[in-house]
């Protein structure tokens, strides 16, 4: 009686499977990936997206397929409940309404002799309606065979301290590297690689990178850090990690600045005077806070260094405004440089010029009298004052003469002064005795005094004709006080004329003297028969103590 009953429950299957449905349930994963050789496990959630209800859904087989609907080996599927027991073909759900999700645990080795490629994976399900109607059910699952077991996914670049992604990078910070690998594999995959700056085909600041990559989501780390010191420029960030089965590469561009540029350099005077004090002026824009030296070079037009100084201060993120004082210094065209510095890196220069102008100058003082008259006298001045610039100059030349009862005479006269040295002359006419003066010279806002004494007076009778004679006295000084003049003077310069003169009569009528014939005897007369001849006598010149009246005049007025 059993067998029977056994018989024909099993036709009545048999009947049921001939009038049954067909039906395709969807999952809501995507492609599940497994490396050959390995095995991979998960879960999957899988839509009853028929409008059907089943009392009962078990799981009847699996198979696999290539892209051309071949049927493939080396694939294994093990399904497992959610209690994690093994389902070999048996009963998986009960109650499973149109709609509904249902977990599936599974995991799928892939045999090494498996080919990367595309597959699809069908999981095969009965269905038992409340009537008893039977609909067999096809999940069908993409799955990937790779030959590699490394995923690499997102890589980061980001400045320490800062966290934002920039282009800029500067001096000092450090780049942090962060990527992320997925491992497929159940077992560790090492790695190793580098990182470094790339510029014109060399390498900088390269690290070495090794590491085991576990079992699923990984984050590789790398840092670098940007010396000081590194020069500026555009460089590329290259990142690799190489295994063995390939190689990751990625590189980024970035630029690295110290982050501090002299913008400008000015100066509050583009021309000043010698005695006159200068201001530099830094306009820094800098992108960090970070203390920095402002340094000054002054050099001449012939690229003499003659002066610097250095200070340091602290620049605030954007713009900063530095200054730095310079001193007086001497006249010319001055080229100064401006630089920004950190310990011993410069960072950035920049120049400017100005000119420094000299103040003219009163070099010598001298003078000259023209005439004398019984009450004043007339005197002509010289001054001489030297322009040390390279153009022309204004000044205003004053005098002023003073008496025993005050000033006589004032006078004042406007200049323009050629480069190099120049003359002015002037006339006075002043009081006979003893005169002081006063001659400065005003220009650009600064006067200069010379002061000085002269002497104007008769001469004695004695030496009237000589002095007269005499074309002009000059007297110059180079000081406020000019030299003395005194009639004494003169009286000994013609004592010595007379002298002079004297010696010079005398020594010439000394060599116009002429020696005598010494006395020879007499030959003795000879009769001549005409009678006696009478030689004349010889007409003899008159003593050497005489001269002419003419001669006698002219040493007389000479006298």
């Amino acid at each position: 009686m059993k067998k029977l009953i056994a018989a024909i429950t099993i036709l009545l299957m048999f009947s049921s499977l001939v009038s049954s449905q067909y039906l395709f349930f969807s999952t809501l994963e995507g492609n599940i990936i497994v490396v050959s050789g390995d095995y991979r496990e998960g879960t999957l959630t899988i839509v009853n997206s028929v409008d059907k209800d089943f009392q009962v859904v078990s799981y009847r087989r699996y198979y696999a397929v290539d892209e051309n609907n071949r049927e493939v080996s080396g694939i294994k599927l093990e399904i497992y409940k959610s209690t994690g027991e093994l389902v070999s073909p048996g009963v998986l759900y009960t109650y499973w309404k149109a709609g509904e999700t249902r977990t599936l645990r599974y995991k799928i080795y892939v045999n090494e002799s498996v080919k990367p490629g595309k597959y699809t994976l069908f999981i095969v399900l009965w269905g038992f309606s409340g009537s008893g109607e039977i609909s067999i059910i096809t999940v069908p699952i993409s799955l990937e065979v790779t030959d590699t077991p490394l995923i690499f996914k997102e890589t980061v670049v980001q400045i320490k301290g800062r966290g934002a992604l920039t282009f800029h990078v500067l001096n000092g910070e450090t780049l942090e590297i962060h990527s992320t690998v997925y491992n497929l594999k159940n077992s560790p995959v090492f790695v190793k690689g580098s990182v470094y700056l790339e510029r014109d085909g060399n390498q900088y600041l390269k690290k070495d990178i090794a590491v085991n990559l576990t079992p699923g989501e990984n984050l590789v780390q790398a840092n670098i850090s940007i010396p000081y010191e590194f020069p500026s420029g555009h460089y590329k960030l290259i990142y690799t990690l190489t295994y063995s089965k390939g190689t990751y590469l990625f590189s980024k561009d970035f630029y690295i600045s110290f982050g501090v540029d002299l913008v400008e350099i000015s100066l509050e005077k583009t021309q000043i005077m010698e005695d006159e004090s200068n201001t530099v002026y830094f306009t820094i824009l800098s992108e960090r806070v970070i203390p920095v030296n402002l340094s000054i070079e002054v050099y001449e037009a012939n690229n003499e260094h003659i002066y610097n100084q250095t200070k340091e201060i602290t620049l605030n993120k954007g713009s900063n405004i530095a200054k730095i004082h310079l001193p007086p210094l001497s006249p010319g065209n001055k080229k100064i440089i401006g630089k920004v510095s950190f310990g011993r890196m410069e960072l950035d220069q920049a120049s400017s010029s100005y000119d420094i102008l000299a103040y003219p100058k009163i070099e010598k003082v001298s003078y000259q009298k023209l005439s004398l008259a019984p009450d004043k006298g007339q005197v002509k001045f010289l001054v001489e004052i030297s322009n040390k610039n390279p153009h022309e100059i204004k000044g205003i030349l004053s005098y002023s003469f003073f008496g025993t009862n005050g000033t006589i005479l004032k006078g004042s006269r406007d200049l323009v002064l050629l480069p190099g040295d120049n003359e002015v002359e002037f006339t006075v006419e002043v009081p006979l005795g003893e005169i002081g003066y006063e001659i400065s010279l005003e220009s650009r806002g600064k006067e200069q005094k010379v002061n000085g004494k002269l002497k104007l007076e008769l001469p004695s009778p004695t030496t009237t004709s000589s002095t007269q004679s005499s074309s002009s006295l000059t007297s110059s000084s180079t000081s406020s006080i000019p030299p003395k003049e005194t009639s004494t003077k003169y009286y000994v310069i013609a004592i010595a004329l007379l002298i002079l003169l004297f010696l010079l009569l005398f020594g010439y009528y000394s060599k116009s003297k002429k020696p005598r014939r010494k006395r020879e005897r007499p030959k003795p007369k000879r009769k001549s028969p005409l009678g006696k001849f009478r030689k004349p006598k010889s007409r003899r010149l008159k003593s050497i103590g005489s001269y002419p009246k003419n001669d006698q005049i002219f040493i007389i007025s000479f006298l």
